[in-house]
């Protein structure tokens, strides 16, 4: 079980996860929950990365941040080790109202700027780190990652990232009319 603290002040939120949980100072209209949830490191790592990542109205650049930025890194690349986790292919769903739904068809675990291992290391890393245990290891022979980050293993593993419709500033012809007899906001 992994506990967040979630913060709302005026439409904003905020949310941790950590032991260390920093409280703001309650000033104005907060309103503080405590959620619990079942989430896997794994699949939080992916909703961090997915969430960081360029939308799929820019598929170069999305492709380019996906193959940069590991799941390990969490906005701390030194801390990052010898093995990296990227994903590599996903199915993306959007929603007529502008939500997105990706879901990782495969992933890459990168030896970075290291030869091939054997296959029991990446399983015994994705067990000890991800608490995934996964039998369809596939090494990618003669292909270094990108930008020769090293060689690599490809694999398949759930994870499912959802992001509801952005919210926008620009008026659209659904947003109500002032009525005729309203003062004007402007003055």
């Amino acid at each position: 079980l992994f506990w967040f603290i979630q913060v709302e002040n005026r439409g904003k939120t905020a949310r941790w996860s950590t032991l260390f949980l920093p409280l703001p100072q309650l000033e104005g209209r907060w309103s503080i929950s405590l959620v619990v949830s079942e989430k896997l490191p794994f699949q939080q790592a992916f909703e961090r990365l997915l969430s960081r990542a360029p939308g799929p109205i820019f598929p170069r650049a999305r492709e380019l941040y996906l193959r940069k930025y590991c799941l390990e890194d969490g906005g701390q690349p030194q801390a990052v080790g010898s093995l990296r986790t990227f994903v590599l292919e996903e199915e993306i769903l959007e929603a007529a109202g502008g939500a997105v739904r990706s879901r990782a068809l495969a992933f890459a675990l990168v030896h970075w700027q290291g030869p091939q291992l054997e296959l029991s290391r990446y399983a015994a890393y994705l067990a000890e780190r991800w608490q995934l245990h996964q039998t369809d290891l596939t090494p990618v022979a003669d292909t270094a990652w990108f930008r020769e980050g090293g060689a690599w293993v490809r694999f398949s593993a759930p994870a499912v990232y959802e992001r509801s419709a952005p919210t926008t500033l620009v008026s659209s012809s659904a947003d109500p009319t002032p009525a005729a007899d309203a003062p004007d906001p402007r003055g």
